[in-house]
């Protein structure tokens, strides 16, 4: 089922996330280049140029429905809290990217001390949705073992440095990117110290009319400081179909 050429779409370019872009198969080659692989992922984002993805991000009885849109050199993002409508951007320029936050009308470059500030008490922040590390530079492919495979999907592992440690919340992170379809399958995100911090995986995913596969469901875990084995706190976000 899988193996047909399909769009696993990201929202947050994932995601955002996470594409089943329409990429070669990478299994029976040598490993390719790290930063190509993410360009593939990143290309799934422009799939859904013309369409507005919508879906919510919950976390118990917190639900809090949220709409990506591709507006030429950024990504806008929108969610809804106490019935208002919130907006902030992901804007590409030459040398990396910046997060715009909106009020009264007007934009202005959110603070990096608020990238990792959760979204409306959940455990999603802004630089969690809109996946900026997916435009750092230096990416390397770091395993291919027992560890590399996803819900029985053989994987490359991709390690992502942060250019600028000071800046979010994640020294760095690793994705695990599909061999075959160029899929994203999961996302740590890994602090200062080299522990895993926050946990990223697709849950399920559903089909679409044109036969094309969407994420439907990921599951965000936040692990525990003092014991990076141990879950302390659980979102979802999940995604409507798309018409």
């Amino acid at each position: 089922m899988m193996r047909r050429r399909s769009l696993l779409s990201s929202f947050f370019a994932g995601v955002a996330v996470a594409a089943l872009s329409l990429a070669p198969s990478f299994s029976q080659q040598a490993a390719p280049d790290a930063g190509q692989l993410l360009k593939k992922v990143r290309q799934g984002a422009t799939l859904q140029e013309n369409k507005d993805v919508k879906g919510q991000i919950r976390k118990r009885s917190v639900k809090v429905p949220f709409s990506m849109s591709l507006r030429g050199s950024l990504i806008a993002f929108q969610y809804q809290l106490n019935n208002v409508w919130n907006r902030f951007d992901l804007k590409f320029r030459d040398r990396g990217q910046e997060i715009l936050s909106w009020k009264d009308g007007k934009s202005g470059v959110l603070p990096v001390s608020q990238y990792a500030v959760p979204i409306a008490g959940t455990d999603v922040t802004y630089e969690d949705l809109s996946m900026r590390y997916l435009y750092w530079p230096g990416a390397k492919i770091v395993r291919d073992d027992a560890a590399s495979t996803v819900k029985g999907r053989d994987c490359w592992i991709v390690q992502i440095p942060n250019p600028n440690p000071k800046v979010g919340q994640y020294a760095w992170v690793r994705v695990w990117i599909d061999k075959e379809n160029g899929a994203m399958w999961q996302v740590d995100g890994i602090d200062g110290r080299g522990e895993l911090a926050k946990r990223f995986m697709i849950d399920s995913v559903m089909k679409l009319k044109d036969g094309s596969w969407f994420f439907k469901r990921m599951k965000v875990e936040v692990r525990d400081p003092s014991n990076p084995r141990r879950t302390v706190s659980v979102s979802y976000i999940d995604m409507d179909s798309p018409e």
